[in-house]
């Protein structure tokens, strides 16, 4: 043997060994697994059978109660909520190698994690006991499914630093629901898929500092991500697949909701971050949906930026919040409203890209931008092509109503239906530096920019159609506009 594979020989020798030696037995459960799991007793050596027949419940409060939650492989079927007191029973997860499934067969959630913190993230008002018995929940590595039609899979109150990874919940009215009031959560590398109502439910809840990543939310039928009421700071929902969380038959649905239209509600300080988001056109659904307070006190500070976010009803709607930037998105096929901004204010759209499928072979939907009564709004650098929004006669591409201090600036509105640019009863608005144009060959040569009504608006320096401006005595300054060729 040559000195070079002798050296390859030992080297592979040396890497089985410490292969073998970081996979160990773990409690009556005969297959090897790894080390993160914790050596010791499992759930079976409680008396749980893992045959899909018997009811565990029993015998899995009682691994509870001992501290052993341990899951080898099999399918534990429960028949009520397993309630797992955080101060009372000490530290305590749920943990498996994915190859454990828990059925459960009753109302309400399968695991109910309850703590009693009461303080905020900051460190000094974390009581002494909640670091001792309560931090850092782990749930980890096991299938939750529903077998009744109002199950939940998890539910969390009052919890400290609760870390969800590696699940699969599904079948559940509700894959996961955080109530009354949770610090720092992560839910990460998850699968919360096919559940009846909402895939992760913070439902009227105080909460600071969560972060959502690296998961398949898909198939839910009202909601994939909802956030419904309550206080809510310092939220990350980053590098998801959030896909297909619709019903048709139902109203409102939406891949990711906030809703704080309930009155002492509020939402700060969050991001949408690297998601691909894209749905199915339902009644009135969207992709995204803010909805805030009628103060614009309660709903704002979003940033929603570089997601693919298409095929749903509206792609992004937001009403009655404030200080959202939607920046760098690709956003396509929209049913009706690519971008729907209503009764809110100091909104930037910058750097987005508005298009179509055309796998779809032939355009048929609106993707139309519509600002209503809003205040204080940047669209800018934007494309947006081939809009069926309006109609012969009113409205268009994108459609500004009862606005105030609204620039529309370096857009390119290509081969628009009916018009390109229409501002109605708005003040104190720019249409500068635009391309509105039509490229067809055989061009329609609407109406590039329309002003009906308001006053103090500008239109200056756009490339339009010949002909292409429309504005209402004293609604608009028009200077320096140039009209493009009849066609490419």
């Amino acid at each position: 043997m040559s000195r070079a594979s002798s050296l390859m020989f030992l080297l592979l020798l040396l890497s089985a060994s410490t292969v073998s030696a970081q996979l160990r037995p773990v409690g009556r459960d005969s297959s090897l697994i790894p080390s993160t799991v914790p050596a010791g007793p499992s759930v079976r050596d409680f008396g749980a059978k893992g045959d899909a027949k018997a009811d565990d419940t029993a015998a899995i409060e009682a691994a509870v109660k001992a501290g052993a939650v341990y899951f080898p492989k099999g399918d534990y079927r429960i028949s009520r909520t397993i309630r797992i007191d955080l101060d009372a029973a000490g530290r305590t997860s749920l943990v498996g190698t994915g190859e454990a499934t828990i059925i459960m067969t009753g109302p309400g959630p399968a695991f109910n994690f309850i703590g009693t913190h009461e303080g905020t993230g900051d460190p000094e008002s974390v009581l002494d006991n909640v670091w001792r018995s309560q931090r850092l929940p782990i749930i980890t590595g096991i299938e939750i499914r529903g077998d009744h039609p109002e199950s939940i899979g998890l539910r969390l109150e009052k919890t400290m630093q609760a870390t969800l990874t590696n699940l699969l919940i599904r079948k559940c009215k509700i894959g996961i629901q955080l109530i009354k009031r949770n610090r720092n959560l992560i839910i990460d590398h998850c699968h919360i898929y096919d559940n009846t109502h909402v895939g992760i439910d913070f439902d009227r809840i105080n909460l600071h500092q969560a972060i959502i990543s690296n998961s398949h939310i898909s198939y839910n039928r009202l909601a994939g991500i909802r956030l419904l009421g309550g206080q809510m700071r310092n939220f990350q929902i980053v590098g998801n697949d959030i896909e297909y969380n619709y019903d048709p038959n139902l109203e409102n649905c939406a891949d990711i909701l906030i809703d704080m239209t309930a009155e002492g509600s509020s939402f700060r300080e969050g991001t949408i971050v690297g998601n691909t988001i894209q749905a199915i056109p339902s009644p009135n659904g969207a992709n995204i949906r803010f909805l805030g307070g009628k103060s614009l006190f309660t709903g704002g500070l979003l940033a929603i930026t570089g997601n693919l976010i298409g095929s749903q009803t509206h792609n992004i709607h937001l009403k009655d919040c404030r200080g959202v930037t939607i920046s760098g998105n690709s956003i396509y096929s929209a049913a009706e409203h690519s971008l729907w901004l209503e009764d809110s204010a100091n909104l930037i759209a910058s750097c987005n890209s508005i298009d179509w499928n055309p796998d779809h072979k032939e355009k048929h939907l609106v993707d139309g931008i519509l600002i209503d009564r809003c205040k204080g709004v940047i669209l800018s650098d934007t494309v947006i092509e081939d809009s069926f929004q309006g109609t012969e006669q009113s409205g268009g591409a994108v459609d500004v109503r009862n606005s105030h201090d609204v620039t529309i600036d370096n857009c390119q509105v290509l081969d628009f239906r009916f018009r390109g640019i229409i501002l109605s009863d708005s003040q104190r608005c720019r249409v500068t530096g635009c391309s509105v144009i039509e490229r067809r060959k055989a061009p329609q040569q609407g109406t590039s920019i329309m002003v009906k009504g308001g006053r103090d608006n500008l239109i200056a320096d756009n490339i339009v159609n010949p002909a292409g401006l429309s504005v209402a005595a004293g609604a608009a300054t028009v200077r320096d506009n140039i009209e493009a060729s009849a066609s490419d």
